[in-house]
């Protein structure tokens, strides 16, 4: 397979897409102060501890001790308790690139302000991708919906793991087969 060149890369992360969703977020008063706390899906689903010695003695017992295990990691994910981070504020995500976001916010945030932020992606595995990124933007916005949110704020990523990048990537990707194919349906 083809390693894409830092070009690719470049119009990789320039692609955006419009999206509406929740997006929770802190704000950091210093950049250092980011500590990443979600964990890849692969870590969270650990190898169920059982002796080996059940495996032989008794493998019915062995089975449903390791579907008991593989049942609370599930009930785990599903209730969101794998995740510890508190966030401090909501606004309503617009779009999506592989290198920045833009969202609607109630406040005014000045250039330079560092956040993290919770991201989940509609039609995704369940996870949520823990990000830090800077204010690059902050507009007024004049009239229109979405009531409480007075501005828009442009977000550049400045850590994420590469295979949230990914994801966002092939999120993008799969929004705009989804967009070619609506459009053909029309014509």
């Amino acid at each position: 397979m083809e390693t894409p060149s830092n070009n690719d890369q470049d119009r990789r992360s320039e692609i955006r897409v419009k999206i509406k969703a929740v997006i929770p977020f802190n704000i950091l008063e210093n950049p250092d102060r980011y500590i990443r706390t979600t964990n890849p899906m692969s870590s969270i689903f650990k190898q169920p501890e059982y002796s080996l010695e059940l495996n032989e003695n008794d493998p019915l017992e062995a089975f449903l001790i390791q579907l008991d295990t593989k049942l609370n990691y599930v009930i785990d994910l599903l209730s969101a308790n794998i995740q510890s981070k508190e966030y401090a504020y909501q606004g309503l995500l617009i779009d999506i690139s592989a290198s920045g976001l833009s969202f609607l916010y109630s406040n005014e945030l000045e250039q330079g302000t560092v956040l993290e932020v919770g991201l989940a992606l509609p039609a995704q595995p369940y996870g949520l991708m823990d990000i830090a990124g800077e204010v690059v933007r902050c507009q007024a916005r004049t009239g229109g919906g979405e009531g409480e949110y007075k501005y828009e704020i442009g977000l550049a990523m400045t850590d994420i793991r590469p295979d949230d990048r990914e994801n966002i990537i092939h999120f993008i990707f799969q929004k705009q087969r989804e967009e070619i194919r609506l459009q053909k349906e029309v014509f």
